[in-house]
């Protein structure tokens, strides 16, 4: 996986994140990038288990959510950290990797939001600021 395209930008009392990506599946998979890197402190371990994200959001903002808000489940709830998603027709799916034992998140993010989420696309790319409630 290249790289994640987002950066953390200056907020009062949550993490405001903004992302990019080629197409909408670049665009959620650096932002499921984002939630777990500040999560963690660091990029998850490369995954192998397939998890399915049910039910699949009609529009385009709330796939956007219910992806990152499925990845902060999985590390919370079942200790699998997120390292890339897949779309495909009527659905998406994480990849996820279980947590090494004595590693704990450095940060927990409550969920992403849909405040002031408008995904928008500009010169070619993808883009959105996300906010995830700390």
């Amino acid at each position: 996986m290249a790289r994640p395209r987002f950066r953390t930008l200056a907020h009062g009392a949550d993490l405001r994140v903004a992302v990019w990506g080629d197409d909408e599946e670049d665009l959620i998979r650096n932002a499921v990038a984002a939630a777990m890197a500040l999560a963690l402190g660091r990029r998850p371990p490369a995954g192998r288990r397939r998890s399915a994200i049910l039910p699949w959001p009609a529009a385009p903002a709330a796939r956007l959510v219910r992806a990152v808000n499925e990845a902060l489940f999985a590390l919370y709830a079942r200790r699998e950290a997120a390292s890339d998603v897949e779309l495909r027709e009527g659905g998406a799916t994480l990849i996820v990797a279980r947590l090494p034992e004595g590693a704990v998140p450095e940060l927990e993010i409550k969920a992403a939001t849909y405040h002031d989420l408008h995904p928008l696309r500009r010169r070619g790319r993808l883009t959105a600021v996300l906010t995830l409630d700390v």
